[in-house]
C-alpha cells in the first residue's frame, strides 16, 4: 500500500486520477464524520465533504509534508470550508428562512434526523449547534482552529500549541474564552 506522501507525489506529478480517489478513499469518512459533527446535517456534509475534497485536490501543489502531515493539513481545509459556510449568505438565508417556518414544518422530511431522537430534541440540537457556530465566527480564524482541534479532533493543548506554533497558554487562553463567550450567550430553547 502506497503511503499519503507517494499517492500526493503521483498527483502532482501527472495528475494520476487512481492515486487522487486512493487518497480520497482513506479519508473521505473521517472528513465527512466532522464535518457532518459540525453541521448536524447530513444533506449540508455531503455538500461540504465535496467541497472541501475539491479544495484539498486544487491545493495538493501547496501541501508541504515538512510542516504538517496531510490528515492535519485536510482537516485545516476542511474547518476554513466549514466556517466558510457558515460565515456565507446562504447559510444566513437558510437561517432566517427556517427560523420563519412553523414548528413542524421541518419533519417534512427536509431534515434527516435519526429515528431515535424525538423531533423536539433534535430541533433543539440544531438550534444550540446554530447559537454555537454563530458565535464562533466571529472569532479570527485561528481561534477557530483552535476550538475545532479540541473540540472534534479531541487534539491535547499540547498538540495543538505544536501544530499552530503558539505558546500552549495562548491555545488554552483563546480556547477558555470562547468557551465562557459560548456559556454566556448560548440560550437554552424554552418551550
Amino acid at each position: 500500500m502506497l503511503s499519503d506522501e507517494q499517492l500526493i507525489r503521483r498527483i502532482r506529478r501527472n495528475q494520476n486520477r487512481d492515486a487522487a480517489d486512493e487518497l480520497l478513499r482513506r479519508y473521505y469518512k473521517e472528513i465527512y464524520a466532522y464535518t457532518y459533527h459540525q453541521s448536524g446535517n447530513m444533506e449540508l456534509a455531503m455538500d461540504l465533504t465535496q467541497d472541501i475534497f475539491i479544495a484539498i485536490l486544487q491545493g495538493i501543489a501547496s501541501f508541504d509534508e515538512r510542516k504538517a502531515q496531510f490528515r492535519t493539513w485536510a482537516y485545516r481545509i476542511a474547518s476554513h470550508k466549514i466556517t466558510d459556510y457558515y460565515r456565507s449568505r446562504t447559510y444566513r438565508k437558510i437561517l432566517a428562512e427556517t427560523s420563519l417556518l412553523p414548528e413542524d414544518a421541518e419533519s417534512n422530511g427536509a431534515v434527516n434526523v435519526p429515528a431515535t431522537d424525538s423531533l423536539l430534541e433534535q430541533v433543539l440540537h440544531r438550534d444550540t449547534i446554530r447559537q454555537i457556530m454563530e458565535i464562533i465566527v466571529q472569532f479570527d480564524s485561528d481561534w477557530i482552529e483552535i476550538f475545532q482541534r479540541k473540540c472534534f479532533e479531541e487534539q491535547t493543548f499540547t498538540q495543538i500549541a505544536f501544530q499552530m506554533q503558539l505558546p500552549e497558554n495562548t491555545v488554552k487562553t483563546r480556547f477558555y474564552s470562547m468557551i465562557r463567550k459560548i456559556k454566556k450567550e448560548v440560550r437554552p430553547n424554552e418551550n
